[in-house]
C-alpha cells in the first residue's frame, strides 16, 4: 500500500497526501498518525476497506485487524528498537530502523510490514547503511 502511494496514485497525489507526513525525518511513536486526509485515506481506511472485502469476519475480529494494524504503524514510527527486531528481520518484517530509513531517504524501504518487495525490487536499504538517525533504533 505505501509503494501504491508512492508510485502508483502519480506524484501529486504523493505531494498532497503523504509528502507532509515526511516532515518527520526522524520519526516517533505518535508521529503515525500524524498525516493528511488523503493519507489516512490511503495507509489505513484503504487497508481496512480491502480486509474487509477479502476476509468475511465479524465485528470483532475486524477491530482487532484495525487495532494491529494501528498498532504496528505506531511501531515503526518509534523511536526506539525492540527486542523482537532480530527476528522480525530474519522474518522479513520491517522495523523501526527500516522504516527510519524511509523517512531520512523517501526512496528506499516503503514497505510497512514486509520487506521482501523492497528486496525483490532494488529498494531496500539496510539501517546500517544510512548513519544519520536516531541511536535508538
Amino acid at each position: 500500500m505505501h509503494w501504491l502511494e508512492h508510485k502508483g496514485f502519480g506524484a501529486e497525489f504523493y505531494k498532497r497526501s503523504h509528502k507532509p507526513h515526511h516532515r518527520f525525518t526522524n520519526p516517533r511513536l505518535f508521529d503515525a498518525f500524524n498525516g493528511s486526509l488523503g493519507d489516512t485515506f490511503a495507509m489505513i481506511l484503504v487497508p481496512l476497506f480491502v480486509t474487509a472485502q477479502l476476509v468475511h469476519a465479524n465485528v470483532w475480529e475486524y477491530m482487532a485487524f484495525g487495532a494491529t494494524w494501528a498498532a504496528w504503524l505506531v511501531l515503526i514510527h518509534s523511536e526506539t528498537a525492540h527486542p523482537w527486531d532480530p527476528l522480525f528481520r530474519r522474518l522479513g518484517l520491517g522495523t523501526a530502523a527500516d522504516h527510519h530509513v524511509h523517512h531520512k531517504t523517501f526512496i528506499y524501504n516503503y514497505g510497512h510490514i514486509l520487506m521482501w518487495w523492497d528486496r525483490l525490487l532494488g529498494t531496500y536499504k539496510a539501517p546500517s547503511d544510512v548513519g544519520q538517525f536516531n541511536k535508538g533504533v
